[in-house]
C-alpha cells in the first residue's frame, strides 16, 4: 500500500450500492426514482465522479435495476462500471470486493444509492483523514428520546448520550476491508461495514454528518427529500449572462475550465485567457449587480499579464459571498471547431466543479461549433457562453 500522506498518491474507488429489495418501499426501486431532473442514483452517481482524488466508481445494482441502470450510465456517458449485487448489502459489497480485488486499490468509499444529498464536503473530510485512519464514517447525534420496545410496550427509555445515527459515505483501508469481507460467514450479517471493523478491533474515526442526508427508507423518506429539493429551487434568484471569446494563436497553452489542454494553439489574451472561467467569473458578477471583469482585471494594467483567471473567479466569487448569495446552477456552453474536447470533458467539469465547489449535479455543460461560421468556425478561435443561478442563503436548509 502506498505509504503517502498525500491523498492525491493514492488510488481510491467509490462503490454506489443501489442493490437493495426496497422492501420497505413496497418493492419500489428508489435509487430509481426520479427527484427532479435525474433518478436519485444518478444525483450520487454525480457527485462522486466529480471528486477529484476518486479514480473510480463501481455501481452494484440488483437483479431488478440492472438494466435500468446500466441505461442510464450509458446515456448520461458515464465513467462507471455496473456489476451485479447480492441477496443482502453485505452480499453486493463482497461482490464488489471481489470485483475489485485485483487491482492496485489503496482506499474504497462505500455509499448508499439511496442518499442523494451528501456535500462535497463530506467526501472532501472523510477522504482528508483516510491517509492516517483506516475507517472514517459520518455520524449525527440523536436528538430524539430513543425508547427500546417489545409487544408494542415500552421496556426502557434509551439514555441518548454518546448515542450518534452513522450514515455514508464512508470510507476504509481497501486492504483492511477486504480481509474482513471476505471473512464473514453466511450465517452472520452487519448492517455497516464500520461494524466489522469494530469487531475486528480496528478503531472507526468518526466527522460530522448532515442533516439533508438521509437515506431514502421508505415512501415518507422520499417525500420529505422531495420537498426538500423542491424548496431549494424556490425564491431569492438571480441570474446573469456572460460571453466571451478569445483567438488561437500559436505559442500560448490552451487553458479551458482551468485545465491544460494539450494543443499547438492556445487562446491570446492579456491574461491565461481561460474563456470558460472568464465566461463564468463575468456571469456571476452579472447576477451581483458588480459590474464586469473589466471592472477589477483592465487589460491595461501589466500586472495581470498571464495571470491565471482562477484569480478573476476568485474575485467573482468573493463578490458573490459578501453580498450572502450562493451559486445553485450553471449552465455552461463552450463553441468551438478545434481542438475536439471530448476526452477532456470530465477533467474540466471536475475542475469547474472544484473551482465553484459547486455539485456536479449543478453544472451543465455543453459543446457546439458554429457550422464553420465566423472566426470560431473557421478554427481561429474558441468562444463560451455561460448563466448562472445565484440564491440568497438560508432558505431551503433542512
Amino acid at each position: 500500500m502506498n505509504s503517502s500522506n498525500n491523498i492525491n498518491d493514492h488510488i481510491i474507488v467509490a462503490v454506489l450500492l443501489c442493490g437493495g429489495k426496497s422492501v420497505r418501499m413496497g418493492g419500489v426501486d428508489k435509487t430509481s426514482l426520479e427527484l427532479g431532473r435525474d433518478p436519485v442514483f444518478i444525483k450520487s452517481l454525480k457527485k462522486l465522479l466529480a471528486c477529484m482524488h476518486i479514480n473510480k466508481v463501481l455501481i452494484v445494482a440488483s437483479k431488478e435495476n440492472e438494466n435500468l441502470i446500466k441505461k442510464y450510465v450509458k446515456s448520461y456517458d458515464y465513467d462507471a462500471d455496473v456489476i451485479l449485487g447480492g441477496e443482502r448489502r453485505q452480499d453486493s459489497v463482497r461482490n464488489a470486493i471481489n470485483y475489485l480485488r485485483d487491482e492496485a486499490i489503496d482506499f474504497v468509499v462505500i455509499h448508499d444509492g439511496g442518499r442523494p444529498f451528501f456535500s462535497q464536503n463530506i467526501l472532501e473530510s472523510g477522504l482528508k483523514y483516510l491517509s492516517e485512519k483506516k475507517a472514517v464514517i459520518p455520524v449525527i447525534p440523536i436528538s430524539d428520546t430513543v425508547k427500546k420496545v417489545s409487544q408494542e410496550k415500552v421496556e426502557l427509555t434509551i439514555k441518548r448520550d454518546g448515542l450518534f445515527r452513522s450514515q455514508t459515505p464512508q470510507f476504509f483501508d481497501f486492504k483492511l476491508l477486504s480481509k474482513f469481507v471476505t471473512s464473514v460467514t453466511e450465517s452472520e450479517s452487519y448492517t455497516d461495514e464500520a461494524q466489522l471493523f469494530e469487531n475486528n478491533n480496528q478503531s472507526v474515526f468518526v466527522i460530522p454528518g448532515e442533516l439533508r442526508n438521509e437515506k431514502i427508507s421508505n415512501r415518507d423518506d422520499f417525500e420529505l427529500l422531495k420537498t426538500y429539493y423542491e424548496n431549494m429551487e424556490k425564491n431569492n434568484f438571480r441570474t446573469g449572462i456572460a460571453a466571451d471569446t478569445h483567438k488561437l494563436v500559436l505559442g500560448r497553452d490552451l487553458i479551458l475550465g482551468g485545465v491544460h489542454i494539450p494543443n499547438e494553439k492556445g487562446l491570446d489574451g492579456h491574461s491565461d485567457a481561460d474563456v470558460i472561467l472568464h465566461a463564468i467569473a463575468d456571469s456571476i458578477l452579472g447576477a451581483c449587480g458588480a459590474g464586469d471583469l473589466g471592472v477589477y482585471f483592465p487589460s491595461s494594467d501589466s500586472k495581470w499579464k498571464d495571470k491565471s483567471s482562477k484569480l478573476f473567479l476568485d474575485q467573482a466569487l468573493n463578490c458573490m459571498i459578501n453580498q450572502n448569495l450562493r451559486l445553485e446552477f450553471l449552465d455552461l456552453q463552450i463553441i468551438l471547431e478545434t481542438p475536439k474536447i471530448s476526452n477532456h470533458r470530465e477533467k474540466i467539469e471536475k475542475s469547474i466543479s472544484n473551482l465553484l465547489n459547486l455539485d456536479i449535479e449543478s453544472i451543465n455543460f455543453k459543446v457546439t461549433s458554429t457550422d464553420g461560421l465566423g472566426i470560431v468556425g473557421k478554427g481561429d478561435g474558441i468562444g463560451a457562453l455561460c448563466v448562472v443561478t445565484l440564491r440568497k442563503h438560508g432558505n431551503a436548509n433542512l
